[in-house]
């Protein structure tokens, strides 16, 4: 007789889960029935840029700077895809040329500056462009020292 009864209880054991899957499965079922909406998923991009540029730098000269020296820069835009910029030396205006003086103490050297690309369209990718430097006049015995000046530039869109 033990064994039948032991029997029975491993029978339990099985029978219970899965009359438990049965149930799941049945209660599965009872959802016969749906209904659905559709709602709006949306991100609103506006206009905008950025810019960054690299410094100019004439170099290092012993007694005199000759007329014409010139160096470059390098100025990075990204702006939105579609949305037509100017680059510029002042806000609001498209004129890319610029007077940049730098100084040191009371002594200063003037620079003109120009810029490769006057004006272009966002491509929604980083596009670089030219800056040019060139001090037109030369420097005669300048006082020794470094000539700074911090010169903005704009991207206008």
């Amino acid at each position: 007789m033990g064994k039948i009864f032991n029997r029975g209880n491993n029978m339990r054991k099985y029978l219970l889960p899965v009359a438990g899957l049965a149930l799941l499965a049945a209660s599965n079922g009872a959802f016969a029935a749906s209904a659905t909406s559709n709602f709006n998923v949306s991100v609103t991009v506006t206009a905008g840029c950025t810019i960054s540029a690299t410094p100019l730098n004439f170099g290092s000269f012993a007694g005199s700077i000759p007329a014409g020296t010139t160096n470059t820069s390098t100025v990075t835009v990204g702006c939105t895809s579609g949305v037509p910029y100017a680059l510029s030396f002042a806000a609001g205006s498209v004129l890319a040329n610029a007077t940049a003086t730098m100084v040191n103490g009371a002594a200063n050297i003037p620079a003109s500056l120009t810029v490769s690309t006057t004006g272009a369209t966002g491509t929604g990718a980083n596009t670089t462009a030219t800056i040019n430097g060139t001090i037109v006049a030369a420097q005669l015995f300048p006082a020794a020292g470094t000539y700074t000046v911090a010169q903005a530039i704009y991207v206008n869109y």
